[in-house]
């Protein structure tokens, strides 16, 4: 399978957006300075280690089966268990919710726009990927009919 047939473009892309959100992210000042933490740096604290839990959770749960691509591996199967009970792509809803809590911890208003674009960028992507794993992946089109949140539980 080529770099193309592969979704190759949309590892380029994404490569690009997280480029676009660490610019973002440390190409401007915060917000405010303090010896005190504000409410929005211990919320995006909790968001990042949430993060990290989905993210690592969903990798271990997806094992061999993990890409850098939007097309699944050969053979691939399906998974279903831990937080793909909740969403198809919890690995895009660590990045996201990772993302959003880094911008508020680091209190960048301009990081925190960037990180609602990884919304709109992973719909896009798992729309392509969904189509390659449906064809290829057993059992795929009724896990899609029983989970109906994408990315983000109880919204998309």
């Amino acid at each position: 399978m080529t770099f193309t047939e592969r979704g190759g473009w949309w590892v380029v892309a994404q490569l690009g957006l997280f480029g676009l959100y660490a610019v973002a992210l440390f190409g401007t000042e915060p917000t405010s300075e303090g010896v005190f933490l504000s409410f929005a740096q211990i919320v995006g604290a909790v968001l990042g280690a949430l993060a990290a839990l989905i993210g690592v959770w969903a990798a271990l749960v997806l094992g061999r089966n993990l890409t850098i691509y939007p097309s699944p591996v050969h053979q691939a199967t399906l998974a279903d268990a831990g937080p793909y009970r909740l969403v198809r792509h919890p690995i895009y809803l660590a990045v996201f919710v990772g993302a959003l809590g880094l911008s508020l911890t680091l209190l960048s208003p301009a990081a925190v726009l960037v990180s609602l674009v990884f919304v709109v960028f992973f719909m896009a992507k798992s729309g392509f990927e969904e189509d390659r794993l449906i064809a290829r992946v057993p059992g795929y089109r009724e896990y899609r009919s029983r989970i109906p949140y994408r990315i983000i539980p109880w919204v998309m």
